[in-house]
């Protein structure tokens, strides 16, 4: 699909708004040409016949024209601009609905900087497309058609002579405008990388101040808007030279008309009030020729952008899958299952092969890097096995669809991702329908309910940007809450308890032994206590399994678990 389809078909939902607002250019264009008509009548039966009772007319008539030109002019601006900011509106709503249904994977190899800036700035340059280049297309080539049309019927060769450079000037705006569109594109790279900085600063500040690294970050954070600077005023630069061209042209254009019309005042082929209405329609034929050049480079802009964003959108979703799962009744097996990331040809699994079945708790175990957390992150398909099988309850679990299978499964991780919003809606989140007594209890079971009371607005309180105004043994209660409402069939606990004191841990883990029975629980395991209540272990080393079995039967044959245990038993 070429820019221009894209154009249309983005545009199509508003063009009641822009055929309106195309009328009204319509009429703008024909006052344009009307004020400059006026001007021969007005000479030549004033200064030229000396009919001065035309003067009482004569102003009147120039107001009048000049009010209804800028009504009809801010009647149309009105209506293009709206229509702008609608299609600003619904491609950021569809910009963000299609980045919330794209796969894991996307967000580990772009960064969230990035993202925010497309759906930011590269979206907003986009807004030129209707209330910049449409309209000024609109109404300016319509403007120019009709004073070219006056200027040709008072005087065609006055006129000739004039129009001579015109081809100079979209020549220049051809060439600058490539180079805009090149210029603008390197530019809005520089803008996704300031906005990247600013998010990583605020995410990591508590890692900069304890290494007193502030003005090394600011230094970088520098370094990126200087780079932006600079590419903007590249293309500030390019786009005033179009115009100064243009400007250059204008001049001599209108030098020419002056030269050759007073050549024929003078043989008597023109009157004065001819030559004052060519002069005047010639001058404002240029006004909107410079529009048009600068609409052409806005269009080129808007190309860069309309790129980035695509970069988004052309992005496949994750696979839906069409098999609705209600329950889970049996197993979730493993079949020589191995994982690499996406343009990494080293896996991170191989061949795993296991079963878990229902009501079973799985805990597993293995070194950093071992491949535990991308292992359980397979399991509500965050990312899609690159050989082998993954079935539950005998299905293939490719085929399942998403939601069905999501909602079966709670997760509460290490990375504790709570959102800027109050205590009951970050619980509330894993349950549509849940009630403030469905709430409270499940807080009460993660055993929060007795320090969220203590808090000043209770469960109004807004915790702060990932929780940052709670403890971290308070967030991660507030997490496990989540998940005890949810009461998935599934749970995944990813060092759920890592960020606990010994007091809180104790309690939680009451909590949790609660939330695991009768449930399959899959756990990654840094704990003794949560090691010792698992009813089989799994040993992952270097991605593969080096040996299943309970705690028992691996601590009496297993060196690998001994040393494993030995140092859970010192942390």
């Amino acid at each position: 699909m070429t820019h221009l389809q894209k154009v249309i078909k983005m545009t199509r939902p508003y063009w009641s708004r822009i055929a309106a607002g195309i009328v009204l250019g319509l009429m703008v264009s024909g006052i344009t040409a009307a004020i400059a008509w006026l001007v021969k009548p007005a000479l030549d039966e004033v200064l030229v016949r000396k009919n001065y009772e035309y003067l009482k007319f004569v102003p009147f008539g120039i107001v009048a024209l000049f009010i209804l030109k800028g009504i009809l002019n801010f009647s149309q601006t009105y209506l293009m601009k709206s229509a702008a900011m609608k299609m600003i509106r619904e491609l950021r709503n569809r910009l963000f609905e299609h980045i919330l249904y794209l796969p894991v994977s996307y967000f580990n190899k772009e960064s969230s900087g990035v993202i925010i800036s497309r759906i930011i700035n590269d979206v907003e340059v986009l807004d030129g497309l209707i209330s910049h280049v449409l309209k000024n297309y609109v109404m300016e080539l319509p403007t120019v058609i009709f004073l070219l049309s006056l200027a040709f019927y008072r005087s065609w060769k006055v006129t000739l002579m004039t129009l001579v450079l015109v081809p100079l000037i979209g020549l220049s705006t051809r060439k600058f405008g490539k180079s805009v569109k090149k210029k603008r594109k390197e530019a809005q790279k520089r803008i996704s990388l300031v906005t990247h900085r600013i998010g990583e600063a605020i995410i990591g500040m508590r890692i900069i101040k304890v290494f007193n690294r502030e003005s090394t970050v600011g230094d970088k954070y520098h370094n990126e808007n200087q780079r932006y600077y600079r590419e903007m005023m590249r293309v500030v630069r390019l786009k005033e030279f179009t115009m100064l061209v243009i400007e250059i042209i204008t001049g001599i254009g209108i030098a020419f008309a002056l030269w050759f019309g007073f050549a024929l005042i003078a043989k008597g082929e023109l009157s004065p009030g001819s030559l004052a209405s060519i002069l005047v329609a010639i001058y404002m034929v240029f006004s909107p020729i410079k529009k048009l050049g600068e609409a052409y480079t806005t269009y080129q802009e808007t190309k860069a952008s309309m790129e980035r964003v695509d970069t988004i959108l052309d992005t496949a979703c994750e696979a839906p899958g069409n098999m609705k799962l209600n329950s889970f009744n049996d197993a979730l097996k493993f079949d020589n299952v191995s994982f690499a990331y996406p343009g990494n040809e080293s896996p991170v699994l191989k061949d795993i092969n296991m079963e878990i079945t229902r009501g079973e708790v799985l805990a597993i175990v293995g070194q950093s890097g071992a491949g535990k957390s991308t292992l359980v992150d397979l399991i509500p398909r965050f990312h899609a096995p690159t050989k082998g099988l993954i079935t539950i309850d005998g299905k293939n679990l490719n085929d399942i669809e998403l939601h069905s299978l999501r909602e079966l499964i709670g997760i509460v991780s290490q990375d504790i991702i709570l959102f800027n919003d109050t205590i009951r809606e970050n619980i509330g989140f894993g349950r549509r329908d849940a009630s403030e007594q469905d709430i409270t209890e499940a807080a009460q079971m993660a055993y929060a309910d007795e320090f969220i009371r203590e808090l000043p607005a209770q469960y109004d309180t807004v915790i702060g940007e990932r929780g940052l105004r709670l403890s971290g043994g308070q967030r991660q209660r507030i997490a496990i809450a989540r998940a005890i409402l949810k009461n998935p069939p599934i749970l995944i606990l990813d060092e759920a308890t890592s960020s606990l004191d010994s007091v809180s841990e104790a309690l939680v883990q009451k909590a949790l032994e609660k939330l695991m029975r009768g449930r399959t629980t899959v756990v990654i395991a840094h704990r003794l206590s949560t090691i010792k209540n698992a009813d089989r272990i799994v040993i992952l080393d270097k991605g593969t399994i080096m040996d299943i079995g309970d705690h028992a039967h691996l601590i009496s044959r297993n060196d690998t678990y001994k040393k494993l245990y030995h140092a859970f038993s010192l942390s």
